[in-house]
């Protein structure tokens, strides 16, 4: 059994989400990066999209047996009382009445803690149980953190036409900052995208890593819980393959894009 005995910024039990579900209202939902739930998993002998938590700091759990576990995507503090030292892309093994802490993210924005087996249980009252042994070894060795990507490919979106012309090569060309990140989103700042249709959008149907433009010109990058239906004209799309390059983008990074066509 593990206890959740601090939830932290955001945190949750995660997993692949569910795709192709779009069209009857339903967003994947799941991990935001789920190339670092992926690993986190892979290193602990599980399937990919396999249960495990999704925090961006302040996360304490506490282990009431013993548990091998791994962790990924940002970096973060992390403490461990009654344990080993636990490290990014390790698998360590957590004894019982061990206590572990995510803390202050320090590079990245979403950290991601898997366990041999998955999770299961009741996340409301933060009691969580193993699953079954997946019947495949946790890793022996670790592995390095890939250095973070800050340039997106995107391709061309549905309503280009109703932008001036050349803000499609200004958004292939600038810098543009992130100001703020969740499961819906990431807002940028940045040379604005300028409209040449002001009347309003009919809804439309949105994807995730479609880049929406609101009447600012500021583009919002849609991520793993955005609406299914959305107003604001989208420019472009990032490539499925970047979307979590974009899920770890903390505010303050400086993200480029680079056009795929």
């Amino acid at each position: 059994m593990i206890t959740v005995r601090s939830w932290g910024i955001a945190g949750r039990v995660v997993d692949g989400g569910r795709a192709g579900l779009l069209s009857v209202g339903i967003s994947r939902g799941g991990a935001v990066d789920t190339e670092s739930l992926a690993l986190a998993n892979r290193l602990v002998g599980n399937a990919a999209d396999t249960c495990a938590l999704e925090t961006s700091g302040g996360m304490t759990l506490e282990f009431g047996e013993t548990t091998a576990i791994a962790v990924t995507g940002a970096v973060a503090e992390i403490g461990v009382s009654a344990g080993p030292p636990v490290g990014w892309g390790t698998v360590a093994a957590l004894p019982a009445g061990s206590t572990l802490r995510v803390g202050r993210v320090l590079d990245g924005a979403r950290v991601y803690v898997a366990v041999h087996g998955g999770l299961s249980g009741d996340a409301e009252v933060g009691r969580l149980g193993l699953g079954p042994d997946p019947g495949v070894a946790a890793a022996a060795l670790s592995v390095p953190r890939p250095a973070a990507v800050t340039s997106l490919r995107v391709w061309p979106g549905p309503r280009i036409a109703w932008f001036v012309e050349g803000t499609w090569q200004r958004l292939c060309t600038s810098v543009y900052v992130v100001t703020d990140t969740n499961r819906v989103g990431t807002r940028l700042i940045g040379p604005p995208l300028e409209l040449v249709r002001r009347r309003e959008l009919p809804s439309e149907g949105l994807v995730e890593g479609a880049i929406q433009v609101p009447v600012d010109g500021q583009p919002i990058i849609m991520l793993a819980d955005h609406p299914t239906t959305g107003g604001y004209p989208v420019i472009a799309v990032v490539d499925p393959a970047d979307v979590h390059h974009a899920a770890q983008a903390a505010p303050g990074t400086e993200l480029r894009f680079t056009a795929c066509a």
